[in-house]
């Protein structure tokens, strides 16, 4: 008669050892994270701030979302929610208490409309708290945020690396005040109403970001060959995505399929393609 192995008791493995196997399944299996706080209180500790490291709001839940924000210790949210998208059908009040809570955001959609004088200033100052690293935001909101750059009061303008511009009117040749001051912005992207830019304009903001490496022009045509531009290889024109939020998410988890991905290999394959043709020396 043989005998049975019998399985390794979960609970003696160590604590911390344990805490790494369920982080790195709900960082697996994001759709878990909601099962797993069920398992144990300590599972709960160690899991719920991983599901609120990253927040998208809409419609339907940004009410339980502030109902959330009054049951959580006051600090965190604060400490947490590292990534954030506050979508078009997100109020301007419910915006405000929320950027005011989740201080700590790195990488923030801000697509909210419909903002009155009221809050506009508000939600400004509440933006220029944050140290962001990732902003996408309407251009003619990031204008009234580069209106505060001589105050020296956002901490956002030190720390931004990607910046994603969106225009809800047609401009050929956009005019984005004040790029030259965001010391560390790498990758920008103009998403148009339209598929013909100015190229002038397109010179005039190349030469305003000294550090840039990549700079996407969403083209709205329907016959869009997904290229880089024959002026200068840091442009390249790609298609707009089918679903914004699940594209910036997408970027948010540094996927292979996220835009900033996609177009620093368009620019790779070119480069090695210019490279292949050079004539030898």
């Amino acid at each position: 008669m043989s005998a049975t192995a019998s399985p390794f008791p979960f609970n003696d493995l160590p604590l911390e050892l344990q805490r790494e196997i369920f982080v790195a399944a709900a960082d697996l299996h994001p759709g878990s994270a909601l099962r797993l706080v069920l398992v144990a209180r300590k599972v709960y500790s160690w899991i719920q701030p991983l599901i609120y490291e990253t927040v998208v709001l809409g419609t339907t839940d940004t009410a339980l979302f502030l109902r959330t924000m009054d049951t959580l210790p006051i600090d965190f949210l604060a400490l947490h929610v590292r990534n954030l998208c506050l979508s078009v059908s997100v109020g301007a009040r419910d915006a405000l208490k929320i950027l005011r809570t989740c201080t700590a955001v790195e990488d923030l959609a801000f697509w909210i409309n419909g903002l009155d004088t009221r809050h506009l200033g508000l939600l400004v100052s509440a933006i220029n708290n944050l140290a962001l690293q990732r902003l996408s935001i309407e251009v003619m909101h990031f204008r009234r945020l580069l209106h505060d750059i001589p105050t020296g009061s956002a901490r956002w303008i030190d720390n931004l690396t990607h910046l994603d511009l969106i225009f809800w009117t047609h401009e050929n040749s956009p005019l984005i005040p004040h790029l030259d001051r965001l010391p560390l912005l790498t990758h920008l992207s103009l998403r148009l109403l339209h598929s013909h830019v100015d190229e002038e304009a397109i010179h005039v903001v190349l030469r305003a970001c000294r550090h840039l490496r990549i700079m996407v022009l969403f083209d709205a045509s329907e016959m869009l060959e997904e290229t880089v531009w024959h002026a200068d290889p840091r442009v390249v024109y790609l298609a707009y995505p089918l679903t914004p939020v699940r594209e910036w998410e997408e970027q948010v988890k540094r996927s292979l399929n996220n835009t900033w991905a996609l177009a620093e290999e368009l620019v790779r394959r070119h480069a090695i393609e210019q490279a292949a043709s050079a004539p030898a020396q």
